[in-house]
């Protein structure tokens, strides 16, 4: 009796094509390995001395056939920049500024403030005046900046006329944008001469610590920026009046 014989010969038959194609799918990574391993290692021109001294040799240089496709990964670099493309440095810039300022009680600085003395926000209503600004640029991003400006605050029926003098040094951070066109943020201190204008006299003129930070958008000429400013002792410390807050928001024209 024969019973096991053709029972082998159907597995050997099963089997033998699922080798094969076991066989193929484990050729066709190989196959890519071995290409890819070859186009990496074609040869690359050796480069001169001014190559070396350049110190970076881009994949985007304009002498075309110097490269292979390793070069961008193994020495990345921006493009080189034309020749008659103008290399800007950081620089001073001179702004004329028109300021409009907000009195508000608002305090988030925590300045000393205290219900039985004077509050001259309740006193004068919105302020202008102007302003002058000099930008020193350290680097793209940050700059030093001096400030000196003049506001009028126009006081209420039976309150005198408010007048701020702020002289600041301050600082200027680029935060996202382009040479012309960015968003910032800026910080200044300094003393603010400052004093009531009663029938043309003016009375209880004194200096204050003065402080403002806010943010600002430049447009090309143009400076668009808000803050908030805070007046420690306005009248001067005998005085006991609170101290002064308010929003100068102002458009300034670069020279």
């Amino acid at each position: 009796m024969n019973t096991t014989a053709p029972c082998t010969d159907r597995v050997a038959v099963r089997g033998t094509p699922a080798r094969g194609r076991t066989g193929i799918r484990g050729f066709l990574p190989g196959l890519l390995l071995i290409l890819a391993a070859g186009v990496l290692a074609l040869p690359v021109p050796a480069r001169g001395d001014d190559d070396i001294n350049a110190g970076c040799d881009s994949l985007y240089s304009s002498r075309a056939g110097n490269h292979t496709a390793w070069d961008f990964f193994s020495h990345p670099c921006p493009p080189e920049p034309d020749e008659n493309t103008p290399v800007v440095l950081p620089g001073v810039g001179v702004t004329f500024k028109g300021i409009w300022g907000v009195p508000t009680l608002s305090n988030p600085l925590g300045f000393p403030v205290s219900q039985y003395n004077p509050i001259l926000n309740n006193q004068v209503a919105n302020g202008y005046g102007g302003g002058l600004e000099i930008t020193g640029w350290l680097s793209p991003n940050l700059a030093l900046r001096f400030q000196f400006g003049l506001l009028n605050f126009p006081g209420q029926p039976g309150f005198s006329t408010f007048q701020v003098m702020p002289v600041t040094l301050g600082a200027e951070v680029r935060l996202l944008g382009t040479r012309s066109v960015f968003l910032y943020v800026a910080g200044d201190g300094g003393i603010a001469i400052n004093g009531q204008n009663t029938a043309n006299i003016f009375t209880g003129t004194a200096g204050s610590p003065y402080v403002q930070a806010g943010i600002g958008l430049n447009v090309y000429f143009l400076e668009l920026e808000a803050d908030y400013a805070a007046v420690a002792s306005p009248l001067g410390g005998l005085s006991h009046t609170n101290p002064f807050f308010f929003l100068p928001l102002s458009i300034g024209i670069h020279l």
